[in-house]
């Protein structure tokens, strides 16, 4: 038999008690403390009940099942896929009812067999039962009584259960009387065993008249009335058995004809919501094959929440004149296929309304979302895209090889033209090289290096100095260009050289004036003088030698 139920006994500080059976839903769990009922725990995993207050040392624990039978726990409606899920939710859900009710049947036949050994025994000893015989009687006639009433509600409970395929509900209403009627018969039972021990503790002495055999003649009048209160009781379940296998038959029967009813309504084909009639006439039904942007239309009542209509879905209408309005009915999938997506290889299409498609990924209230969409159709777009192994490095992007091939790494700047910086660039002691160039930013100098040397060629320390280097053979310089000619201007060193470091005027100075030099490498603009020639000959060719001008120690030519 399967197990419905766990049993403890409290002890005054243990909270947590574990159970074996299996459950739908944590709602069918309960739990009574000597009987009494209570909701005083919660669930410390899926399998222990943690209490809010330990149970008292004694208190009798009895974990149970008690599952819901109010609702199927899924309903089809024409044209909905079914679902394996949903099958088996729903035989799970009969599974355990009928366990319930069968554990609940053993243990009403176990207090039977119990109350029968009493009676057993009583029988054994009814000969000392004189004195209280009376009182037996009194209550065997009440246990008939209570018998012919248990009768007349189990011929109720059977004139119940035939009417049952045409009032589901009434059977279960009468099943729960039933309930109630058969713990009542419990406590009805637990009465008499109890009366019958008391009988048999205080019936101890004879009256002197035969009393004995008056005695045993009513305990077997009781016995065989027991036995036909078991037979009545046996006879009672039979009747709620057949009583709920007709409920699901009328259930099934209902649910059948209301498909026949919505199949059988002859449905007028709309192509969309805008061809939805203006003036119908009571009882018109329509079918709206593409229900496209229907959760806005009105008149029109009953749409489920969360519904949008949508080129695949057909939904179907009814109109009610004393409503002025339209009235939702169902709706399905014109291919059922389509709505959901297959395990391998899954397809999400798009539509005109919200465009191509799309997977939204809801956070755990759902109440926010995140969409990943496809391009539009304008885009023609065909590929696919493998992500990367691995989680890649903090730091690096998500780049593609232009295959669709997708890797991690470092972010660059190739495929922009027009790279911005939002901040600072901070160059990690690395040089800026284009070939054999190198631009190299120190922390106290600018460097700028031509060709494969390694020497700088061009550089500017924090000072300000700028400096351009010479390889050595080779004469570098400053150069120049520009002016009408497009020409170089070109300051040299010359070839050799010792560290020199020339001071030019502080101002432009005045016409003719010349620039000279202390021997310190401070030049100034001053006045050229005399000229004064010593030990050479002078060729003026053709010059003007004004009187000016001193020639001494030498001869001209």
């Amino acid at each position: 038999m399967a197990t419905t139920q766990n049993t403890y006994t409290g002890n005054g500080s243990t909270t947590n008690y574990s159970f074996t059976f299996e459950y739908l839903k944590q709602s069918d769990v309960k739990v009574t403390l000597d009987t009494v009922a209570t909701t005083a725990f919660t669930f410390a995993n899926a399998t222990t009940l943690s209490f809010t207050t330990a149970p008292a040392n004694g208190v009798a624990i009895r974990i149970f099942r008690d599952t819901a039978i109010d609702l199927l726990s899924a309903t089809f409606f024409p044209g909905s896929a079914i679902k394996a899920e949903d099958l088996n939710q729903n035989f799970t859900q009969s599974l355990y009812v009928t366990q319930e009710s069968d554990a609940d049947a053993a243990a009403a036949t176990a207090t039977a067999n119990t109350a029968k050994t009493t009676a057993d025994t009583a029988l054994a000893d009814s000969a000392t039962a004189v004195t209280t015989a009376n009182a037996a009687t009194t209550t065997a006639n009440t246990a008939l009584t209570n018998s012919a009433a248990a009768v007349v509600t189990a011929n109720a409970a059977s004139a119940t259960a035939t009417t049952a395929s045409t009032d589901a509900a009434s059977a279960i209403a009468t099943a729960n009387t039933a309930s109630t009627n058969a713990s009542a018969a419990v406590v009805t039972a637990n009465a008499a065993d109890a009366n019958a021990t008391t009988a048999l503790t205080n019936s101890r002495e004879s009256d002197g008249s035969g009393g004995f055999n008056t005695a045993i003649d009513k305990a077997n009048a009781a016995v065989t009335t027991a036995n036909s209160a078991s037979t009545s009781a046996t006879s009672a379940v039979s009747t709620a058995n057949t009583a709920d296998t007709n409920a699901t038959t009328a259930l099934n029967t209902a649910n059948a004809a209301s498909a026949a009813v919505s199949n059988a309504v002859a449905y007028t084909l709309i192509p969309n919501v805008a061809g939805i009639p203006g003036s119908p006439s009571n009882n018109d039904y329509i079918e709206v094959a593409d229900s496209t942007g229907i959760q806005s239309f009105t008149p029109l009542s009953g749409v489920p929440s969360g519904y949008v209509g949508a080129v695949g879905l057909t939904a179907r209408l009814r109109y009610d004149t004393a409503s002025t309005s339209w009235v939702w009915l169902n709706y399905f999938a014109n291919d059922s296929e389509t709505r959901y997506l297959t395990k391998n290889i899954p397809v999400v299409t798009g539509d005109a309304t919200n465009g191509s498609g799309q997977i939204t990924l809801n956070c755990e209230n759902n109440s926010h979302g995140v969409k990943i969409k496809g391009p539009p159709h304008s885009a023609a777009a065909n590929y696919t895209f493998t992500l990367p192994n691995d989680t890649g490095t903090s730091g690096y992007v998500l780049k593609t090889d232009g295959s669709g091939n997708t890797s991690w790494g470092g972010a660059d700047v190739v495929f922009d033209t027009t790279p911005q910086l939002g901040g600072n660039l901070d160059v990690n002691a690395k040089d800026l090289v284009n070939g054999d160039t190198k631009f190299r930013i120190d922390s106290n100098r600018l460097d700028l290096y031509f060709g494969s040397g390694t020497d700088p060629h061009l550089n500017m320390d924090q000072d300000g100095d700028f400096t351009v280097m010479n390889a050595a053979s080779t004469r570098r310089g400053f150069a120049i260009y520009g002016g009408t000619t497009n020409n170089f201007l070109t300051i040299k060193a010359p070839a050799s050289f010792t560290t020199t470091t020339y001071y030019l005027p502080t101002a432009d100075g005045t016409a003719n004036q010349v620039l000279t030099t202390d021997g310190s490498g401070n030049m100034s603009w001053s006045n050229g003088g005399s000229p004064t020639i010593d030990a050479g000959n002078f060729d003026s060719g053709g010059s003007l030698v004004t009187t000016s001008q001193t020639f001494d120690g030498g001869s001209f030519d």
